[in-house]
Protein backbone atom coordinates (compact mmCIF):
# COMPACT_ATOMS: atom_id res chain seq x y z
CA UNK A 1 0.00 0.00 0.00
CA UNK A 2 2.69 2.64 0.90
CA UNK A 3 4.36 1.65 -2.18
CA UNK A 4 1.02 2.55 -4.33
CA UNK A 5 0.74 5.85 -2.23
CA UNK A 6 4.05 6.92 -3.26
CA UNK A 7 3.33 6.20 -6.74
CA UNK A 8 -0.11 7.85 -7.03
CA UNK A 9 1.80 11.15 -5.04
CA UNK A 10 4.46 11.10 -7.90
CA UNK A 11 1.81 11.61 -10.49
CA UNK A 12 -0.36 13.87 -8.58
CA UNK A 13 3.02 16.15 -7.95
CA UNK A 14 4.26 15.56 -11.27
CA UNK A 15 0.66 17.00 -12.59
CA UNK A 16 1.27 19.97 -10.54
CA UNK A 17 4.99 20.50 -12.02
CA UNK A 18 4.50 19.27 -15.25
CA UNK A 19 2.17 20.40 -17.62
CA UNK A 20 -1.39 21.87 -16.28
CA UNK A 21 -4.31 19.69 -16.57
CA UNK A 22 -6.35 22.57 -16.55
CA UNK A 23 -6.07 25.87 -18.87
CA UNK A 24 -5.41 29.34 -16.53
CA UNK A 25 -8.05 31.86 -16.63
CA UNK A 26 -10.20 29.24 -18.17
CA UNK A 27 -14.16 30.14 -16.66
CA UNK A 28 -15.56 26.99 -14.65
CA UNK A 29 -18.72 25.81 -16.49
CA UNK A 30 -19.30 23.19 -13.81
CA UNK A 31 -22.13 24.06 -11.12
CA UNK A 32 -23.24 27.34 -13.32
CA UNK A 33 -25.75 27.82 -16.00
CA UNK A 34 -23.61 28.12 -18.54
CA UNK A 35 -24.59 25.14 -20.19
CA UNK A 36 -23.80 25.41 -23.77
CA UNK A 37 -19.98 24.72 -22.57
CA UNK A 38 -20.57 21.47 -22.42
CA UNK A 39 -23.45 20.64 -24.53
CA UNK A 40 -24.58 21.15 -27.92
CA UNK A 41 -27.43 23.92 -28.02
CA UNK A 42 -30.21 22.18 -29.78
CA UNK A 43 -32.79 21.60 -26.37
CA UNK A 44 -32.81 21.01 -23.22
CA UNK A 45 -29.18 19.98 -21.67
CA UNK A 46 -29.08 15.75 -21.50
CA UNK A 47 -26.82 13.41 -21.93
CA UNK A 48 -27.95 13.00 -25.82
CA UNK A 49 -26.71 16.26 -26.37
CA UNK A 50 -23.39 16.68 -24.75
CA UNK A 51 -20.15 17.71 -26.81
CA UNK A 52 -17.22 14.84 -26.18
CA UNK A 53 -15.16 17.93 -26.68
CA UNK A 54 -16.36 19.76 -24.76
CA UNK A 55 -13.63 18.50 -22.04
CA UNK A 56 -11.01 19.61 -24.26
CA UNK A 57 -12.12 23.39 -24.26
CA UNK A 58 -10.76 23.90 -20.85
CA UNK A 59 -8.52 20.83 -19.86
CA UNK A 60 -5.45 19.28 -21.48
CA UNK A 61 -5.83 15.89 -22.79
CA UNK A 62 -1.96 15.14 -23.42
CA UNK A 63 -1.75 16.27 -19.73
CA UNK A 64 -3.70 13.26 -18.63
CA UNK A 65 -2.29 10.97 -20.87
CA UNK A 66 0.79 12.22 -19.91
CA UNK A 67 0.50 12.60 -15.97
CA UNK A 68 -2.24 10.32 -14.78
CA UNK A 69 -3.53 7.86 -16.99
CA UNK A 70 -2.91 6.17 -20.20
CA UNK A 71 -5.47 6.89 -22.76
CA UNK A 72 -4.47 5.13 -25.76
CA UNK A 73 -3.23 1.81 -26.80
CA UNK A 74 -5.18 0.88 -23.21
CA UNK A 75 -4.61 -2.67 -22.42
CA UNK A 76 -8.23 -4.01 -21.22
CA UNK A 77 -7.09 -8.02 -21.35
CA UNK A 78 -4.39 -7.09 -18.97
CA UNK A 79 -3.94 -9.20 -15.91
CA UNK A 80 -5.18 -7.51 -12.67
CA UNK A 81 -7.64 -5.53 -14.51
CA UNK A 82 -11.03 -5.13 -14.28
CA UNK A 83 -12.78 -1.96 -15.87
CA UNK A 84 -16.61 -1.76 -14.66
CA UNK A 85 -19.58 -1.40 -17.02
CA UNK A 86 -20.30 1.98 -16.15
CA UNK A 87 -16.72 3.20 -17.37
CA UNK A 88 -17.67 4.46 -20.70
CA UNK A 89 -14.55 3.24 -23.34
CA UNK A 90 -14.94 4.28 -26.47
CA UNK A 91 -15.75 3.00 -29.66
CA UNK A 92 -12.26 2.91 -30.87
CA UNK A 93 -11.36 1.22 -27.50
CA UNK A 94 -9.74 4.07 -26.30
CA UNK A 95 -10.14 5.93 -22.50
CA UNK A 96 -11.28 9.42 -22.78
CA UNK A 97 -12.41 11.89 -19.62
CA UNK A 98 -15.85 10.44 -19.34
CA UNK A 99 -14.18 7.02 -18.86
CA UNK A 100 -13.12 7.82 -15.10
CA UNK A 101 -15.22 10.64 -14.50
CA UNK A 102 -19.38 11.36 -14.15
CA UNK A 103 -19.33 15.17 -15.41
CA UNK A 104 -22.79 16.70 -13.65
CA UNK A 105 -23.83 20.22 -13.62
CA UNK A 106 -23.81 20.44 -9.82
CA UNK A 107 -21.12 19.80 -8.00
CA UNK A 108 -20.00 18.79 -5.14
CA UNK A 109 -17.70 19.16 -2.56
CA UNK A 110 -16.78 15.72 -1.81
CA UNK A 111 -16.15 14.40 -5.14
CA UNK A 112 -14.98 17.33 -6.69
CA UNK A 113 -13.23 15.80 -9.80
CA UNK A 114 -16.46 14.08 -10.48
CA UNK A 115 -15.00 10.39 -9.76
CA UNK A 116 -17.09 7.84 -11.08
CA UNK A 117 -18.87 6.16 -7.71
CA UNK A 118 -17.08 8.73 -5.75
CA UNK A 119 -17.10 10.40 -3.09
CA UNK A 120 -13.66 7.96 -2.35
CA UNK A 121 -11.81 7.93 1.19
CA UNK A 122 -8.73 8.53 -1.19
CA UNK A 123 -7.84 9.14 -5.05
CA UNK A 124 -6.09 5.81 -4.90
CA UNK A 125 -9.24 3.67 -3.82
CA UNK A 126 -10.84 5.19 -6.94
CA UNK A 127 -7.70 3.33 -8.69
CA UNK A 128 -9.18 -0.44 -6.70
CA UNK A 129 -12.37 0.27 -9.10
CA UNK A 130 -9.80 -1.10 -11.89
CA UNK A 131 -6.84 -2.08 -10.65
CA UNK A 132 -6.60 -5.33 -8.25
CA UNK A 133 -4.56 -4.02 -5.11
CA UNK A 134 -2.09 -6.91 -5.87
CA UNK A 135 -0.97 -6.66 -9.11
CA UNK A 136 -1.46 -2.64 -9.11
CA UNK A 137 1.44 -2.65 -6.54
CA UNK A 138 3.42 -4.90 -7.87
CA UNK A 139 3.20 -3.43 -11.42
CA UNK A 140 6.77 -3.16 -12.68
CA UNK A 141 7.09 -2.56 -16.61
CA UNK A 142 10.92 -2.87 -15.64
CA UNK A 143 10.87 -6.86 -14.90
CA UNK A 144 10.27 -8.46 -18.37
CA UNK A 145 12.14 -11.75 -17.60
CA UNK A 146 10.34 -14.43 -15.94
CA UNK A 147 11.54 -16.87 -13.10
CA UNK A 148 11.82 -19.28 -15.35
CA UNK A 149 13.85 -17.19 -17.82
CA UNK A 150 11.49 -16.59 -20.61
CA UNK A 151 11.05 -12.82 -21.93
CA UNK A 152 7.07 -11.72 -20.80
CA UNK A 153 6.02 -10.00 -23.07
CA UNK A 154 3.31 -8.16 -21.85
CA UNK A 155 5.00 -5.62 -20.40
CA UNK A 156 6.84 -4.23 -23.47
CA UNK A 157 3.09 -2.11 -24.66
CA UNK A 158 3.54 0.11 -21.03
CA UNK A 159 5.90 2.14 -22.96
CA UNK A 160 5.91 0.45 -26.82
CA UNK A 161 3.38 0.82 -29.39
CA UNK A 162 3.91 -2.90 -29.90
CA UNK A 163 5.99 -5.50 -28.76
CA UNK A 164 9.42 -5.08 -30.13
CA UNK A 165 10.89 -7.61 -32.10
CA UNK A 166 14.68 -7.72 -29.97
CA UNK A 167 16.05 -9.09 -33.64
CA UNK A 168 15.44 -6.00 -35.51
CA UNK A 169 17.07 -2.82 -35.43
CA UNK A 170 14.33 -0.47 -37.66
CA UNK A 171 13.80 2.74 -35.79
CA UNK A 172 10.01 2.05 -35.85
CA UNK A 173 10.41 -1.86 -34.39
CA UNK A 174 10.55 0.12 -30.98
CA UNK A 175 8.46 3.03 -31.36
CA UNK A 176 6.77 4.59 -27.97
CA UNK A 177 3.18 5.82 -27.20
CA UNK A 178 5.19 8.96 -25.87
CA UNK A 179 8.74 10.68 -25.27
CA UNK A 180 11.06 9.14 -23.04
CA UNK A 181 10.56 11.57 -20.10
CA UNK A 182 6.83 11.82 -20.06
CA UNK A 183 7.22 7.85 -19.94
CA UNK A 184 9.47 7.96 -16.97
CA UNK A 185 7.53 9.89 -15.20
CA UNK A 186 4.28 8.27 -15.45
CA UNK A 187 5.78 6.38 -12.10
CA UNK A 188 9.14 7.94 -10.97
CA UNK A 189 8.87 11.14 -8.86
CA UNK A 190 11.38 14.12 -10.32
CA UNK A 191 14.54 14.12 -8.26
CA UNK A 192 17.18 16.82 -7.50
CA UNK A 193 19.56 15.97 -9.97
CA UNK A 194 17.55 16.24 -13.02
CA UNK A 195 17.42 19.70 -12.48
CA UNK A 196 20.94 20.21 -13.49
CA UNK A 197 20.20 17.06 -16.54
CA UNK A 198 17.20 16.31 -17.85
CA UNK A 199 16.49 18.56 -21.06
CA UNK A 200 19.95 19.63 -21.28
CA UNK A 201 21.19 19.40 -24.77
CA UNK A 202 24.73 18.49 -25.27
CA UNK A 203 25.00 21.03 -28.73
CA UNK A 204 24.22 23.64 -26.82
CA UNK A 205 23.84 23.84 -23.03
CA UNK A 206 26.83 21.76 -22.17
CA UNK A 207 28.77 21.87 -25.26
CA UNK A 208 32.06 20.79 -23.06
CA UNK A 209 30.71 17.46 -22.09
CA UNK A 210 30.18 16.32 -25.35
CA UNK A 211 33.38 14.95 -25.97
CA UNK A 212 33.91 13.57 -23.01
CA UNK A 213 31.03 11.51 -23.42
CA UNK A 214 32.40 10.36 -27.22
CA UNK A 215 35.38 9.59 -26.05
CA UNK A 216 33.57 7.35 -22.56
CA UNK A 217 31.34 5.35 -25.19
CA UNK A 218 34.52 4.68 -27.25
CA UNK A 219 36.54 3.82 -24.56
CA UNK A 220 33.80 1.73 -22.11
CA UNK A 221 31.74 0.02 -25.43
CA UNK A 222 28.90 1.53 -24.00
CA UNK A 223 25.73 4.09 -25.12
CA UNK A 224 24.67 7.32 -23.63
CA UNK A 225 21.34 7.37 -25.60
CA UNK A 226 19.96 11.52 -26.20
CA UNK A 227 16.62 12.27 -27.64
CA UNK A 228 16.18 13.09 -30.61
CA UNK A 229 17.36 17.21 -30.27
CA UNK A 230 20.91 15.10 -28.40
CA UNK A 231 19.34 16.27 -25.16
CA UNK A 232 20.04 14.25 -21.89
CA UNK A 233 16.47 12.17 -21.28
CA UNK A 234 16.33 9.44 -18.70
CA UNK A 235 17.96 6.79 -20.20
CA UNK A 236 20.79 8.16 -20.93
CA UNK A 237 21.91 7.65 -17.31
CA UNK A 238 19.32 4.38 -16.31
CA UNK A 239 19.21 1.47 -18.29
CA UNK A 240 15.40 0.57 -18.77
CA UNK A 241 15.42 -3.09 -19.87
CA UNK A 242 16.14 -5.96 -17.59
CA UNK A 243 19.67 -7.92 -18.69
CA UNK A 244 19.38 -10.85 -21.12
CA UNK A 245 15.50 -8.94 -23.17
CA UNK A 246 17.99 -7.26 -25.73
CA UNK A 247 20.56 -9.06 -28.25
CA UNK A 248 22.82 -6.01 -27.51
CA UNK A 249 23.16 -4.56 -23.78
CA UNK A 250 23.68 -1.32 -23.68
CA UNK A 251 24.79 -1.40 -19.77
CA UNK A 252 27.91 -3.15 -17.62
CA UNK A 253 27.34 -2.29 -14.11
CA UNK A 254 25.22 -4.69 -12.10
CA UNK A 255 26.25 -3.55 -8.71
CA UNK A 256 25.41 -5.34 -5.09
CA UNK A 257 22.56 -7.44 -5.36
CA UNK A 258 20.41 -5.81 -8.36
CA UNK A 259 21.48 -2.19 -9.44
CA UNK A 260 18.09 -1.05 -7.76
CA UNK A 261 18.77 2.81 -9.91
CA UNK A 262 19.17 0.36 -13.07
CA UNK A 263 22.49 2.65 -13.51
CA UNK A 264 24.10 2.13 -16.85
CA UNK A 265 27.24 2.50 -14.76
CA UNK A 266 28.09 2.76 -11.16
CA UNK A 267 27.47 6.39 -9.59
CA UNK A 268 31.30 7.34 -9.68
CA UNK A 269 31.88 6.00 -12.98
CA UNK A 270 28.70 7.73 -14.72
CA UNK A 271 29.62 10.94 -13.07
CA UNK A 272 33.16 10.79 -14.77
CA UNK A 273 31.46 9.17 -17.99
CA UNK A 274 30.81 13.12 -18.87
CA UNK A 275 32.36 15.29 -16.35
CA UNK A 276 36.29 15.78 -16.46
CA UNK A 277 37.03 16.62 -13.22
Amino acid sequence: MKGSRILFGSLFLLNICYGQLTFPDTPNPHGNDRCSACHFEQGEPKKNNFNPAACDACHSRDAVNNKIHQLNNVDLQAKGISVPKEFRITNRGQFDCTTCHAVVCKTDRANQTFLRGGPYKSELDFCFTCHQVDAFQQLNPHKQIRVDGTQDKSTCQHCHLQTPDVTSESPENSYMQLDMTPTCNKCHALHRHENQHLGKSVDTDIKHIHETMAASEERLKIEFPLSSNHEIQCNTCHYTHQRGVLNKEAVIFAGPQENLWRLRLSKEQLCLACHDL
